[in-house]
């Protein structure tokens, strides 16, 4: 067993470690690499579908699919941004990182 101090400095190390790397987080909290991949082709055909159905809808004069494709589409552009903004994580107390200097 470690002592109490090391125990700490190790947490520590591993709060900083996580709070710098959303990647490193996401090996660590066990979330599954595939399971991310899968949402992004789901996303991506979801995509394809929605234009698919406006271009269709267009060129047939079909308002129902017009009008459905457009609702895909927004959805799907609020999908986009719920999801970027998941991934992206501001600075806690919103200052710049240091810019490390070549010596």
């Amino acid at each position: 067993m470690l002592p109490d101090r090391d125990r700490q400095t190790l947490s520590a190390i591993e709060a900083e470690l996580l709070a710098s790397d959303p990647a490193l987080a996401d090996v660590f909290s066990g979330r599954d690499m595939r399971q991310a991949r899968r949402w992004s082709l789901l996303l991506i055909l979801s995509d394809i579908t929605a234009v698919v159905m406006l271009v269709v809808g267009l060129f047939a004069r079909d308002a129902a699919l017009v009008l459905w494709g457009t609702v895909a589409a927004g959805g799907l552009v609020a999908w986009h941004i719920a999801r970027a903004e998941s991934t992206r994580k501001a600075p806690a107390d919103d200052s710049e990182p240091p810019l490390t200097s070549l010596r």
